[in-house]
């Protein structure tokens, strides 16, 4: 029995009570055959926690303790993915969030609230996430140069399939793949919803404008909801830890280097991702700052991508690619998935300084 896991999320198994669909069933090309039968073979297949390549651009992504650890008031973030359309039906991904900063005029009080859509596979396995949080930040100084910020965030998962893209070995007739043949398997639901909980926390030290360090730690799935279609209680949804680092600092006039690493762990799988950005710097004075960015990153055993970008004031603009590196290069034939990011932070302005003054005529 032959099971595919082809994804661009960090994976927990689901065991038997988890559809066990085939993306590449036996119609499919050569090349995608040759990357199915190069994957795992096990009486189990996989259930995904989405995550995105440019982390550092998706900052409700990375956990509670991020909502309102930003430079403004308000911030709304939005991010599309799409990947494996060369290996089968694209996965798609939308997520939309909004945060805020000293909220209702609170000092350290950071509220927020994440969205997402997912769609994978010929399954079209569809994932709707809701989720609202709260932070607390904790200055160390009265600049607060130093802050440590704490972060809960509670949320619902809608998640529906469709049984009629999914193929299954037992329609397999011993020659070719007969889709009339019963799937063998019982299906009690097409969906389900469940709720969720998040925490995590978060440090800052901002000594100056182009200087950054920021370490996070996050848990995710703390209620271990339970994932099944097929009657029976399910197989509990593995909590995810994620630690991240982002920093900057100039190393030149009008150059700061990025350097950024994320792991996370989720039962047995784990990923890391590490590369760096280049800041070139086009204006920064009077509260406005507009800079070109561009930088690679390698996620281990999967994929190498690059990212590009722009600051504009308020706005940060982010794209990325991946070139797949995995076991499923016969059929990817390195092509993985693109990504888009936008960013727009509000914040307060110093006013510009009076270049002249008009003095009145005398008479």
């Amino acid at each position: 029995m032959i099971h595919v896991h082809i994804s661009r999320h960090l994976s927990t198994p689901l065991g038997k009570d988890y559809p066990r669909r085939c993306n590449a069933p036996f119609r499919a090309y050569l090349a995608t055959i040759t990357a199915v039968l190069a994957m795992w073979s096990s009486p189990s297949a996989d259930a995904q926690d989405i995550h995105f390549s440019q982390f550092f651009n998706t900052p409700l992504a990375l956990g509670p303790a991020s909502i309102g650890a930003f430079d403004g008031q308000q911030r709304i973030s939005a991010v599309f993915r799409q990947q494996w359309r060369s290996v089968t039906v694209p996965y798609r991904t939308f997520g939309l969030g909004a945060d805020l900063a000293d909220a209702v005029g609170v000092k350290g009080l950071g509220l927020g609230a994440w969205m997402y859509n997912d769609r994978a596979g010929d399954s079209r396995m569809d994932r709707f996430h809701f989720s609202m949080g709260a932070s607390w930040t904790i200055p160390f100084t009265t600049d607060r140069v130093h802050s440590l910020t704490a972060g809960i965030q509670f949320g619902l998962s809608s998640i529906t399939l469709d049984q009629g893209g999914l193929s299954f070995d037992a329609q397999y007739n011993g020659f070719t793949f007969d889709p009339q043949r019963s799937t063998g398997e019982a299906f009690v639901r097409d969906g389900l919803i469940h709720t969720d909980l998040h925490t995590g926390a978060l440090y800052r030290y901002r000594p100056a404008a182009r200087r950054l360090l920021q370490v996070g730690l996050s848990v995710f799935n703390l209620t271990k909801p339970r994932i099944g279609f097929l009657g029976d209680a399910g197989e509990p949804l593995d909590q995810r830890y994620t630690l991240h680092l982002i920093s900057s600092f100039p190393i030149a006039d009008m150059l700061d280097l990025r350097p950024m690493v994320q792991f996370m762990t989720q039962g047995r799988f784990n990923e890391l991702d590490l590369g760096a950005d280049v800041r070139y710097i086009l204006l920064e004075r009077y509260g406005l700052k507009r800079a070109l960015v561009a930088g690679l990153f390698y996620r281990a055993l999967d994929a190498g991508y690059m990212h590009v970008g722009l600051e504009y004031d308020d706005w940060t603009a982010g794209v990325s690619y991946d070139l797949n590196t995995s076991e499923l290069v016969p059929a990817s034939r390195n092509r993985g998935g693109i990504e888009f990011t936008v960013i727009r932070i509000l914040r307060k302005r110093p006013p510009l300084p009076v270049q002249f003054k008009a003095c009145p005529e005398q008479l």
